[in-house]
């Protein structure tokens, strides 16, 4: 990972080239690295080399709109995040900012492609086996394929920023990653109105997606916590395998006991009360 990361700090083309190598892997974190190392200058410039292939693609049908409308999102919020974290040092604001991001560019996507809706469902067939019609029968609408569909981004572009600043880390700072996140809480005021958000939408069905997403600066600040808990109580790799397995099978539910956690948090800081009780 080292010489991944020394190889992109080389040279503004090479970050470019790792960029478009890297989208159909999911690995867009390099034009990430650039803006949180170099800043607007030199990550706009990747940005708009990396994005033209992108646009000649969508430009002669090789790409659907949908597929390059989704692409540019996530490189755009992606570098939105990374230089706003590079200005304010807060994580906070950075996963505020990717939100924000990844949601304005998915709807748009949705609205220019004219939804998401029949992709998605023809994604659940071909992947999961799903009944498309099941889903239909399920009230499942063009409403709930745009949140899931903006959680699914939301989600990977917040381990592309992680993996940048680990990349970051890596080469000038050593530790900086973990020293940055074990400590995260989210601000009371910014907990609270996610919650109040979460429990509004978990009620309907209909935007449940969107209640996690509003929430989702608090499930990272829960996943931050449970990982230092984990590393000051020493309890192994166990707890952490067995919330990421949860994540992936049980979602909502996990979400809506991390936010709980991060609110709580958020409130008393368990982590100033677990020093004093030493």
């Amino acid at each position: 990972m080292r010489a991944i990361a020394e190889f992109v700090m080389r040279s503004r083309m090479n970050a470019v080239l790792l960029t478009l190598v890297g989208i159909p892997l999911g690995c867009p974190a390099a034009l990430a690295l650039v803006g949180l190392r170099r800043g607007s200058g030199d990550g706009l410039f990747v940005l708009a080399l990396a994005l033209m292939p992108v646009v000649a693609a969508a430009s002669v049908g090789y790409l659907s709109p949908l597929v390059s409308g989704l692409l540019i999102t996530q490189l755009v919020a992606l570098l939105i995040g990374a230089l706003v974290l590079r200005a304010t040092r807060s994580w906070n604001l950075a996963l505020v900012a990717l939100m924000i991001g990844v949601t304005v560019g998915t709807v748009i996507s949705s609205r220019v492609s004219g939804g998401i809706l029949e992709s998605l469902l023809d994604t659940f067939e071909r992947v999961f086996g799903i009944d498309p019609e099941q889903m239909r029968e399920q009230s499942f609408g063009e409403m709930q394929a745009i949140g899931y569909q903006t959680w699914g981004l939301l989600v990977s572009s917040t381990l592309m920023l992680l993996l940048a600043r680990w990349w970051q880390a890596l080469l000038y700072n050593p530790g900086g990653l973990r020293d940055e996140m074990y400590p995260l809480r989210t601000p009371f005021l910014l907990a609270g109105a996610g919650m109040l958000v979460w429990v509004y939408c978990l009620v309907n069905e209909h935007l449940m997606f969107w209640g996690m997403i509003a929430a989702f600066p608090m499930v990272v600040a829960g996943i931050c916590l449970i990982h230092w808990l984990v590393a000051q109580r020493g309890w192994g790799r166990g707890p952490l395998i067995a919330m990421y397995v949860m994540l992936v099978i049980a979602t909502p539910a996990i979400v809506g006991f991390l936010c709980g956690l991060a609110l709580i948090d958020s409130w008393i800081d368990i982590r100033a009360r677990s020093s004093n009780n030493r």
